[in-house]
């Protein structure tokens, strides 16, 4: 497979936006990373906000539509990508939260956003934004019980650089893998799973309900005990109502 062709900016609205605007005059496997975003943003288009140099944000275009029919697995499979990375700097109780985020403990260190471009009724490609919060302080902000940094979980700031370097080496080995029809990546998100056995209010066809996580299926899609039936849901058929997941131990 093809090398990463790399581009970056001292400061961007998005490099998400960036990659929509110009996607059609760029070379597949382009990626774009920021020193500064004024207008970062994540799924249901929550802002992400960030000092300048303090963060690691990226975005990576895919044209390959050998990738690109797989869409599916690209938010938990880039979601190990980081876990790996993290596990890789000695930080413990790392885990995967369903369908995109990193936590460590019960904070946030990670977020990812797949998107598609769709084009006469197919996809024409697909851009995968990361946020890793690295060397952000959250401690005596509203944040602090939320987020987390690798610098709050190690003591020591890190170049960006070397985050990146870590980050982008696992990237390219999970896009590869995916071509060739590996999803082992499935096996860490299970083995990892945040919301396992956990109960949390959300939003299922527009109707407020208490469900209970189970497992990650093969599709990608999320097993949830609701009204003491399983069923599967996408990541587009629920939306979480609250950030508080009580855990049900199991009988």
């Amino acid at each position: 497979m093809k090398e990463f062709n790399y581009l970056h900016f001292e400061e961007i609205d998005s490099t998400s936006s960036y990659l929509k605007r110009n996607y059609k005059d760029l070379d597949d496997l382009t990626l774009v990373s920021a020193s500064f975003q004024t207008s970062g943003h994540g799924r249901m288009n929550r802002k992400w906000m960030n000092n300048r140099n303090e963060n690691l944000m990226f975005s990576l275009l895919i044209k390959d539509k050998n990738l690109v029919n797989k869409f599916a697995n690209f938010s938990l499979a880039s979601a190990v990508c980081i876990f790996n990375a993290l596990l890789d700097l000695d930080i413990k109780n790392v885990s995967i939260k369903w369908p995109n985020d990193v936590y460590v403990n019960d904070n946030k260190i990670c977020g990812i956003l797949l998107e598609s471009i769709s084009y006469n009724e197919g996809i024409e490609a697909l851009i995968i934004g990361i946020g890793i919060n690295v060397n952000s302080i959250f401690k005596d902000t509203e944040l602090a019980s939320k987020a987390t940094s690798i610098y709050e979980l190690t003591n020591k700031m890190y170049s960006i650089e070397e985050i990146s370097t870590k980050v982008y080496k696992y990237i390219y080995k999970m896009l590869n893998d995916i071509k060739n029809n590996n999803y082992s990546y499935l096996n860490t998100v299970r083995d990892n799973n945040y919301l396992k056995n956990k109960e949390v209010y959300c939003f299922i066809n527009n109707e407020e309900q208490l469900v209970r996580a189970l497992d990650i299926n093969d599709d990608n899609s999320l097993k949830v005990l609701l009204n003491n039936k399983e069923i599967n849901v996408s990541s587009s058929e629920i939306t979480f109502t609250s950030t508080t997941f009580n855990k049900i131990e199991n009988k």
